[in-house]
């Protein structure tokens, strides 16, 4: 029996999510690495948690029907904000970036939006990343697996992924249960992607994380705590889960260590 083949759209919107809190200090450079995209077929959705800084101001200073503003007057905090903004997710792809990170390379969303144009059995695609600090300056890389076999050997025991380099098939992002409470998210919703598809990450350095004492992220205790509780839930679906536990234990007992 024949089957009908895919009818790709060309050019397919992508929907961006950013979340920010009191980033004025940031997010130009962040909205800016968006416009510089040579892939033009995007819509920007951020999503102010309620900063009391001029962030509005910025983000209004950009003259582009692409970028939509949603401010909301009350902090609810990163969680709530980050299952709202699926909502959101209504194209064909979704990418992700957060306000203090920046894309930094104009081909970035161009090279990830063809990859998942021309394998469809993946659903997940990110890049390697460069580390900067509050000044931009550049602190160090990181380097994952690229392919789903290595990614899927790796992703337990250390995240092959940054955030703000993804591009997911947003058909796929539907059926996970979204974002869950737990302060290691972006792991948490890869995992779950990875049940319905192939994971991959460009080997190129177009993303950049940025490092700083404001960071959202607590990579103490709590976070390996969180990265346990992670592992645990997923140990049937990926390798190497005995060992990514020890890994969390002994995160745990380093950070118990430096508190005394």
């Amino acid at each position: 029996m024949e089957t009908t083949p895919e009818i790709k759209i060309p050019n397919p919107l992508v929907s961006i999510l950013m979340l920010t809190y009191n980033r004025a200090h940031f997010i130009h450079e962040a909205i800016t690495s968006v416009l510089n995209q040579t892939y033009k077929n995007w819509e920007l959705i951020i999503i102010d948690d309620g900063s009391t800084d001029n962030t509005e101001t910025i983000v209004n200073s950009f003259a582009d029907v692409r970028i939509k503003y949603i401010k909301h007057p009350q902090n609810a905090g990163l969680f709530a904000r980050r299952k709202e903004s699926l909502a959101y997710a209504t194209s064909k792809y979704t990418a992700i970036l957060d306000s203090d990170d920046i894309w930094t390379d104009s081909k970035k969303l161009a090279e990830q939006v063809n990859f998942l144009e021309e394998n469809l059995n993946h659903v997940v695609i990110g890049t390697m990343t460069t580390l900067i600090d509050a000044n931009s300056k550049n602190i160090g890389q990181c380097t994952f697996a690229t392919n789903d076999s290595s990614i899927r050997l790796k992703i337990l025991i250390r995240n092959q992924f940054t955030h703000s380099s993804l591009l997911i098939r947003s058909e796929a992002l539907i059926k996970t249960e979204g974002y869950l409470p737990t302060l290691a998210e972006d792991l948490e919703i890869i995992l779950q992607l990875g049940k319905l598809g192939l994971l991959a990450n460009l080997p190129s350095n177009y993303t950049a994380h940025r490092v700083h004492n404001n960071s959202e992220n607590d990579h103490g205790i709590k976070m390996a705590l969180a990265v346990r509780s992670i592992v645990k839930n997923h140990a049937l679906n990926y390798p190497n889960a005995i060992i990514a536990q020890i890994f969390s234990y002994l995160r745990i007992i380093k950070g118990h260590l430096k508190n005394i």
